[in-house]
């Protein structure tokens, strides 16, 4: 083969690999406000695991508004997140009359979300919140379209 046919040949495959390179680059990061958004089925809270986990919810608005459900009354906040900086405003809730064992698990997702401070999206898909000193302060899975 001619030296200026390899000449051609190394040429395009330098600019094939750039362009490569180039566009891996430019991928934007993954917004973790976006990965935050949606329904999600709270599993633990304050180190304790959640006993009725058939409507402990939380749901992240993308209008910035947080509502869900303790197993005992609803809620409803404002929250911004930029980043992983978690700021929720005051929680207002439905005044319903639960058993004891409810209105505990309802305290300890009431104090978690007035305490938690970042939230975050694992790799393995698990919402984690966490206070300004890191300590985790609540768990929750993604709830699947439909349910």
């Amino acid at each position: 083969m001619p030296s200026f046919q390899r000449k051609g040949r190394l040429a395009w495959v330098l600019t094939l690999l750039a362009c490569a390179q180039a566009g891996a680059q430019t991928l934007p990061a993954a917004d973790p406000a976006l990965e935050v958004r949606g329904r999600w089925r709270i599993e633990q809270a304050r180190t304790e695991p959640i006993y009725d986990r058939a409507l402990a919810r939380l749901e992240f608005g993308a209008d910035g508004r947080l509502s869900g459900h303790t197993s005992c009354n609803t809620l409803k906040a404002a929250y911004v997140l930029e980043g992983q900086r978690l700021r929720i405003e005051p929680i207002s809730t439905t005044k319903q009359r639960c058993g004891r064992l409810q209105l505990e698990q309802e305290d300890r997702i009431l104090s978690a979300l007035e305490l938690a401070a970042t939230a975050r999206v694992r790799p393995d898909g698990l919402l984690e919140l966490r206070e300004a000193d890191g300590r985790g302060v609540l768990r929750a899975t993604r709830v699947p379209a439909g349910d």
